[in-house]
């Protein structure tokens, strides 16, 4: 099959993926594009690259150009970039103020179509923020009319608008039967925009029904999401009737919207329980799809073949029968795997799955995870778990998908963001790759009827069509030069995850465990893996839990010992929990009965397989966010110092996944000698120490907490106010990371390094990302990092927000990806997370994916934030072990510190010495 076609416009709105407005509202005097359309062009290429806060730089002023020239159009179009960088960014109310504007603006002009396309994108940020009624209320605001099914009557209007109606015909068939965008309907809606203005009128025909199939599957979706099934089986049924028009039904969008109406509906009836009615669907989904050599729209009718099969199996009375669909389901989920993986790495963007269709790829990772893990257990459990033969087999197959679909999900993380990784990857080959992009970004502006340069187009949209295909030909050659000069991208964007078999051999010791997990809606699943054995655990489901995880982290962390991160009143500072372990101590049974429980349905499963060898753990969901040492192995106990701790007999460390460990030990590199430490950075302008700041504020203070907002929501559970242009964001100084640096740095001094340390306003995005920190062993960042759970490409560090110029202060993990780090031991201070409505764990698992990337091997992160003198003991322990005895292992070194903390008087509840945790390579 031929590969699809690279994203031209990556915008995603409800249901579909489109480029710019349609109209050509940019036409302009000969002597050039103005200054508005330059600034528009440059913030949406700035943004497709991933770089929004330089995008929002330059949409800001497109959109003062435009109000100070009194364009409405250009306003409106100028309000829609907008709409649509903060979409990325996930601020969806500030996006929906955004396109509402949009909307305002494109209604004045009686601009139709492009009132529609907004109405879509409100309706599409509601539903991401699961307010139901409100995105029903815009989608139904959309004018949709039903598109004319008749095709005589198509012609006979063609002839009562245009003079040659036959040519119109001709021209419009032959638009419809050639390969547009296959990702970007507004290319497909406005291809004919470049044909000469006769057909211009019989275009709009067309977009009506681009409109109204919005409309119906906008509407379908959520009347699905309520479980109004009868009224969205309606809707999707309305869609697919006009998606088979027999001109309109050969567009590249309505492909994708007949094989999405046909999925959504197959959905509906499985919802119902008619599973050989969504057999059908499915089939006839797929049958769609492949007619129309439509790879990127094969796998939802795969993966919805296998869940139908799989619950047909289970309500199967005749075991033979239900052996047989049990295998017809696992086949068609190997159909759908091998589907996903052969598209071209990150070209199926999660977004694009996520409104197009009722299921994301990720849902076919985690359900063929668990159909071949039940597959091997079926019958009675085998003793202790352990797994020989065939069923050992199933399991080393799950354990593949499981670690492949953890890959994927850092893939869709990073495309979800337009992340733009460039370290490691020769210069002439990123600037190819830059030109190629913005040549076909050029295309897509042209096709969509939008010539933001403003200069005439010479070519035909068949001429233009041709280049782009030669443009993503070469994009897909140019990717492959990239990974073949540089294994660290190919590491990253085309991973080959480990066979079990491998991760025995290449990854595990005879002193180590691994313990992976993947938690799932019907039930989880463990694997306990030794260098000689296999074992496969079942658990309860998914909800059950995350409940007992979020309930354990609750004790370990109670409301009064959680810190502020946003300062409510100016000049305040965090407080930090000293002088509460009294109240902490209160809550010692509650808490070990959390901690036994949640061990018992985690661990205690696996307890003689693991012994007291040291653990590697690869969680998965909310248990990403607890620490497995202080898990409380026998029932009972009220003391927290003499509490059974799972640290007591098991060293933990964890990784994003198993075959990550065996990635970053390649190659191997010696560590530098120095130790690197920054703290306390300077967070609001009025801060005293921001005085070395230039009064005068640049350009890059508009985009200040760009990010950072969106983070800080999710994470405090609070919505801290916009900044005003340099005055930072109201965040709270950690000033005890500053003695938590001077003893560290007075330590590596007394064991003969010689430290150097970054504070104030030196501890910023900039030197972080400009000066040169390969040199270093260890790397020591104390500031506010957020593991952002419920949207993890926000995930970050939080470094000097004032004095910074053209960057915007937050150091987010695609960002950590260009770092140039040697080959050091990276400690993260005063992380902190917030479990919100999104549990998956790629917050963590991004951050340290991302620096293990960069060069790191082992990376330590706090769990939640303990800045102060509980944090300093536990570092100086730390690092008086780790930097006095060179042959000591970081995970070593910070169990015996955690084990002396926990014999102390002051700190031994979990809250004190548990937050820490090491990621990657134990050695």
């Amino acid at each position: 099959m031929k590969r699809i076609r690279r994203l031209i416009c990556p915008v995603v709105i409800a249901l579909i993926v489109t480029g710019s407005p349609g109209p050509a509202w940019s036409a302009q005097a000969q002597g050039g594009p103005s200054p508005a359309q330059t600034a528009l062009k440059e913030g949406r290429a700035l943004l497709k690259r991933g770089k929004a806060d330089q995008a929002l730089i330059q949409l800001n002023k497109a959109l003062a150009l435009y109000t100070q020239a009194g364009d409405e159009t250009g306003t409106a179009a100028a309000h829609d970039a907008l709409g649509d960088l903060y979409a990325v960014q996930g601020q969806y109310r500030v996006a929906l103020d955004h396109y509402e504007k949009a909307h305002a603006g494109f209604s004045a002009k009686n601009d139709a179509y492009n009132a529609n396309l907004m109405l879509a994108k409100i309706g599409d940020m509601y539903y991401r923020q699961g307010q139901i009624t409100e995105a029903r209320a815009a989608y139904s605001r959309i004018t949709a009319q039903k598109p004319e099914m008749n095709v005589a009557r198509t012609v006979d209007t063609a002839r009562d608008t245009a003079r040659k109606p036959s040519r119109w015909f001709r021209q419009l068939k032959d638009i419809a039967t050639t390969r547009p965008s296959t990702s970007t309907p507004s290319t497909v809606v406005n291809t004919g925009a470049g044909i000469a203005g006769d057909i211009n009128q019989q275009l709009n025909t067309y977009r009506q029904y681009i409109i109204y199939s919005i409309y119906q599957l906008g509407l379908g979706r959520v009347d699905f999401f309520n479980k109004q099934y009868d009224a969205a089986k309606k809707h999707f049924e309305d869609a697919l009737a006009a998606a088979d028009h027999p001109i309109y039904g050969n567009f590249g969008q309505a492909r994708r919207f007949r094989v999405a109406a046909r999925t959504s509906l197959g959905d509906i009836a499985l919802g119902q329980g008619r599973h050989s009615e969504a057999i059908k669907l499915y089939t006839d989904a797929l049958n769609g799809a492949r007619k129309d050599n439509r790879l990127d729209l094969l796998w939802p009718a795969q993966r919805g073949l296998g869940k139908s099969r799989l619950e047909l199996a289970a309500s199967e009375k005749d075991p033979k029968k239900a052996a047989k669909l049990r295998e017809e389901a696992i086949g068609s989920y190997r159909e759908a795997l091998q589907t996903i993986e052969t598209i071209r790495a990150g070209s199926l963007r999660a977004d694009e799955s996520r409104t197009t269709f009722l299921a994301t790829t990720r849902d076919v990772f985690d359900e063929a995870t668990g159909a071949l893990a039940e597959m091997a257990l079926v019958g009675s459990p085998p003793e202790g778990g352990l797994l020989e033969g065939p069923a050992r087999e199933l399991a080393a197959e799950a354990f593949k998908v499981m670690e492949s679909g953890r890959a994927r999900s850092l893939l869709d993380l990073l495309s979800e963001n337009g992340a733009e990784i460039t370290e490691g990857v020769p210069a002439d080959l990123v600037k190819r790759k830059a030109d190629n992009l913005s040549r076909q970004q050029e295309i897509a502006e042209v096709l969509t009827g939008v010539n933001l340069a403003g200069e005439a187009n010479t070519k035909s949209v068949g001429d233009l069509e041709a280049e782009l295909d030669r443009l993503a030909v070469e994009y897909d050659q140019i990717e492959n030069q990239i990974r073949s000069a540089s294994p660290r991208y190919a590491a990253l964007t085309a991973a080959r995850p480990l066979a079990l078999a491998e991760v025995q051999q290449q990854v595990l010791d005879d002193r180590t465990a691994l313990l992976e997990y993947s938690l799932g809606a019907e039930g989880s699943y463990l694997w306990a893996i030794t260098r000689d054995r296999v074992a496969l655990f079942r658990l309860p489901p998914r909800a059950v839990l995350e409940k007992q995880a979020i309930e354990f982290r609750d004790r370990i962390v109670p409301a009064q010992l959680r810190r502020q991160i946003i300062t409510m009143t100016a000049g305040a500072e965090a407080q930090r929990g000293l002088g509460l372990a009294s109240a902490a101590d209160a809550q010692a049974g509650a808490f070990a009965a959390a901690a036994n429980t949640l061990y018992k349905m985690v661990v205690g499963p696996a307890a003689q397989i693991i012994g007291d060898k040291r653990l590697l753990i690869v969680a998965d969901g909310a248990l990403n966010y607890i620490p497995f040492e202080a898990l409380v192995t026998a029932a009972g106990g009220s003391d927290y110092a003499t509490l059974p701790y799972l640290i007591k007999t098991n060293e933990v460390v964890y990784a994003p996944s198993a075959s990550v460990i065996a990635a970053v030990r390649q190659p191997a590199r010696t560590p530098g000698r120095g130790v690197l430490l920054i703290a306390d950075p300077v967070f609001d302008a009025k801060d005293p120490r921001a005085r070395a700041r230039p009064a005068a504020a640049d350009e890059g203070d508009q985009a200040r907490g760009l990010g950072l907002a969106s983070a800080l929501t999710d994470v405090a559970g609070a919505e801290p106010a916009s900044a005003a242009p340099a005055g930072g964001l109201p965040l709270a100084r950690l000033a005890g990371t500053r003695a938590e640096a001077q003893q560290i740095a007075q330590l590596a001094r007394a064991s003969g390094i010689q430290p150097e340390t970054w504070l104030d306003l030196e501890a910023s995005e900039s030197n972080i990302e400009t000066r040169d920190i390969r040199p270093y062993r260890i790397l020591h960042i104390a500031t506010h990092g957020l593991l952002d759970a419920e949207r993890p490409q926000f995930t970050g560090l939080v470094l000097s927000l004032v004095g910074e110029k053209g960057r915007d202060g937050f150091l987010r993990a695609d960002e950590v990806f260009n770092l140039k780090l040697g080959s050091p031991l990276v400690m993260l201070s005063a992380c902190e997370t917030g479990l919100g409505k999104e549990k998956r764990g790629e917050g963590i698992m991004g951050l340290t994916r991302a620096f293990m990337y960069a060069g790191a091997p082992t990376v330590g992160v706090s769990l939640w934030s303990v800045a102060d003198r509980s944090t300093a003991d536990l570092m100086t322990d730390f690092y008086k072990e780790l930097l006095a005895k060179p042959d000591t292992s970081p995970s070593t070194a910070l169990r015996t510190a955690q084990q002396k903390m926990i014999a102390s008087k002051n700190y031994n509840a979990p809250f004190y010495w548990a937050p820490f945790v090491l990621v990657g390579d134990w050695r």
